[in-house]
């Protein structure tokens, strides 16, 4: 029996109510790599709509995690927002050109973001909310 829609978006609208800024960056990413992973999978296996579909969230994701960011909070904020729209540069084109390649890159580098984000909120969790604590989160599941 599959999942009840109700019951799932509640948990997940729930789930991001209570979760700290810093929780719901990484809970973007790791949406973020799911959708790539399928992707990627539905490009190789020449399913395009499913693909296109997946590719399209994956790019509100990463517009999503560039609206959040603060570019005065940071001294490193504007590389890391030049890296996010690269990255949906990537995802346009591996999009149109229905092409694993810039999909596989994008997924690399947000990756890399991600495992970066996550040790810095170990080390520094104080620093790493302050990042993020002026933000306005809105993902949708």
């Amino acid at each position: 029996m599959p999942p009840n829609p109700t019951l799932r978006g509640r948990f997940t609208q729930e789930g991001l109510t209570t979760a700290s800024g810093p929780r719901i960056v990484v809970m973007c990413f790791d949406r973020l790599d799911r959708d790539l992973s399928e992707a990627i999978a539905a490009l190789a296996a020449e399913d395009k709509a499913r693909a296109h579909d997946l590719l399209c969230h994956a790019q509100e994701i990463v517009h999503e995690l560039l609206c959040m960011l603060d570019l005065q909070a940071w001294e490193h904020a504007p590389r890391l927002a030049s890296i996010y729209r690269y990255v949906m540069e990537l995802l346009t084109r591996s999009n149109v050109k229905k092409s694993a390649g810039e999909a596989i890159e994008a997924r690399g580098l947000m990756a890399e973001l991600a495992e970066a984000f996550r040790e810095a909120l170990i080390a520094r969790p104080v620093a790493t909310e302050q990042v993020v604590a002026s933000t306005q989160f809105s993902v949708r599941a």
